[in-house]
């Protein structure tokens, strides 16, 4: 079988339109939720005498309008630092620039950290509740332009050695202003 793309959004449902007041008269359209998925792997050749801020590595890219259901991370081999604080940041791109190598720049998505040993598992990535905009409202709607999903990762202690994680990313398409069509009947 081979690929095939859509601009979407993909709307199913077996009620289009609003007629009345019960079951099976009213809309009950729905977009399907689709996924993009990428696989991080610490470079190769990271000194393990030093704290270790990474590049950034971009996942995915979202189409505009788009709204964020979850970012999934499958940790299959563990990320290890000496001491302190070992983090997957998963962050936007860099509005100016489209990437950036310091996140401190991005706005964090959210993050997955331990202390020294982020191990092997499945987690969720969590919405950050802080800094400017609050990044919830990128998971309601990404906004008018495309969005690029980076991850970068980092110790603050002795880098030891590095790990790979498995990143989905579920969303659904929308419209570039984040609605839905059709809103109201427009057929014959």
């Amino acid at each position: 079988m081979g690929l095939a793309t859509h601009l979407g959004p993909w709307l199913l449902g077996t009620v289009k339109n609003t007629t009345g007041t019960t079951a099976g008269t009213i809309r009950n359209m729905g977009s399907t939720m689709v996924i993009q998925n990428a696989t991080y792997t610490t470079p190769s050749g990271v000194s393990t005498s030093a704290a270790y801020t990474g590049t950034t590595t971009t996942i995915a890219v979202l189409p505009a309008g788009s709204i964020i259901h979850a970012i999934i991370a499958d940790v299959t081999t563990a990320f290890v630092g000496a001491s302190g604080a070992t983090t997957l940041t998963v962050q936007t791109g860099n509005a100016t620039t489209g990437l950036t190598t310091n996140y401190a720049s991005a706005t964090a998505l959210g993050l997955l950290t331990a202390t020294s040993t982020l191990t092997a598992g499945r987690s969720t990535i969590t919405p950050s509740t802080s800094g400017s905009p609050i990044v919830l409202s990128l998971f309601n709607n990404v906004g008018t332009s495309d969005l690029i999903i980076q991850v970068v990762f980092a110790t603050v202690g002795n880098y030891t050695s590095g790990g790979t994680a498995n990143f989905q990313i579920a969303y659904s398409v929308r419209q570039p202003d984040g609605t839905y069509a059709p809103t109201s009947f427009t057929g014959p």
